[in-house]
């Protein structure tokens, strides 16, 4: 294995663990702000520790203004469409389910990679991605057997989740064309920026519209930008280590190798995800999940050596 492609793989796992443990993070967090308010503290945060950074790269190599509007339009998908999705959906299933929904992107990565990018697929990355979709399959029907998913209403929080693939997967194909012109910390930014833009008129419009109810009801009125502080952990979790961090890793991943084969990293993210949602929220983790997980590290093993 080359120096290059152990490089991408080593930050393309780093990026699945930083991912992984975000789920539980998230459903944890979100028992004391509204995604809303989430997304827009984590995008605030991330956009003025990226602000400095990216004024500099910008000085050294100017973005001409319709690519920076098309660069920031791509991160619109990546950013705030994609994140609201996930959010909303995990606020109503668990974060082991939303984790293994996740986990699902690559298959439309993989076919929007071939046909789009024109990406070539070996036999062994063939063999890999099935195996890893079984190993996925196996955790997400365990729920629909024991009847839970539908019994605890997680059935339309698992169909917002997976819309976020979607979203998701235009960004990486797009983000995948740039990232040969522009350098990680440069996309990544512009993700986020284009996420503080989207989200500050809908963050403000919710709060005073808050507030006024709560005038009219004469009730204790929540400040503008208020925030309780059992929340502020998973908000800088969020915005040094699932943002910055993270992102910037999967940018940099992601322009030394192929997507298809970036995006099978994804399939890792639930077994990140399930010891942490085991221990911190007591979710549960059955025998089925552990096949899954096992099938899972075996489809991403294989894919790595990308033999014929």
């Amino acid at each position: 294995m080359n120096k290059k492609r152990l490089t991408a793989y080593l930050l393309l796992l780093l990026t699945a663990a930083l991912w992984g443990f975000a789920s539980p993070v998230v459903k944890y967090t979100l028992s004391f702000i509204d995604p809303l308010g989430f997304l827009f503290y984590r995008f605030w945060l991330v956009s003025l520790l990226f602000l400095v950074p990216f004024l500099i790269a910008i000085i050294k190599k100017p973005i001409p203004l319709l690519q920076l509007i098309k660069l920031l339009l791509i991160g619109v998908l990546g950013g705030p469409i994609t994140l609201l999705l996930i959010f909303y959906g995990a606020d109503k299933t668990s974060a082991i389910d939303s984790s293994l929904i996740v986990a699902m992107a690559p298959i439309l990565i993989v076919i929007s990679g071939a046909i789009f990018l024109k990406e070539k697929i070996t036999r062994r990355e063939n063999l890999g991605l099935v195996i890893a979709l079984a190993g996925t399959m196996v955790t997400i029907v365990q729920p629909l057997i024991e009847g839970s998913a539908f019994a605890q209403g997680h059935l339309w929080g698992n169909l917002i989740v997976f819309s976020s693939n979607i979203a998701w997967t235009a960004y990486v194909i797009l983000i995948k064309k740039e990232s040969k012109k522009y350098s990680p910390l440069i996309l990544t930014a512009l993700t986020f920026f284009s996420g503080l833009i989207i989200l500050t008129p809908f963050f403000l419009n919710q709060r005073f519209y808050l507030i006024n109810l709560q005038k009219s009801a004469f009730l204790p009125q929540t400040a503008l930008f208020e925030i309780q502080p059992k929340a502020i952990f998973g908000i800088l979790y969020m915005t040094i280590f699932s943002s910055i961090i993270a992102y910037t890793t999967y940018n940099w991943g992601i322009s030394l190798i192929e997507a298809s084969e970036a995006t099978i990293f994804t399939y890792l993210q639930p077994v990140f995800a399930a010891p942490l949602a085991f221990f911190w929220l007591g979710e549960k983790i059955s025998f089925p999940f552990l096949v899954g997980a096992a099938l899972v590290a075996l489809g991403v093993f294989l894919t790595e050596s990308r033999g014929k």
